[in-house]
């Protein structure tokens, strides 16, 4: 997967952390894409990076959010042990 992409779709769930469902995180993603607001790059420059918004390529888009989902899911369970495993210290 290419970095770009992968870069583009953690942008937007972060930006919209309550969306969970295919079609709301697809219209998210095309509104930034419109907006040009992920280094202004825009629906041609981020096909070229491997984000296709063709209703025929829904499968692989699918299938690339949910990589970084999980990406995403594990990342934040590593941050919780690794918080839990700071020793306290208190007095300082």
């Amino acid at each position: 997967m290419n970095r770009i992409a992968i870069e583009f779709v953690r942008k937007v769930l972060k930006q919209n952390p309550d969306v969970s469902n295919f079609g709301a995180i697809y219209d998210a993603m095309s509104r930034a894409a419109c907006a040009r607001s992920f280094y202004n790059l825009g629906y041609e420059e981020l096909a070229l990076a491997g984000i296709s918004f063709s209703l025929l390529a829904t499968s692989e888009l699918e299938r690339l959010i949910a990589e970084v989902k999980k990406s995403m899911s594990a990342e934040y369970e590593d941050r919780g042990r690794d918080v839990s495993a700071v020793p306290d210290r208190k007095g300082f």
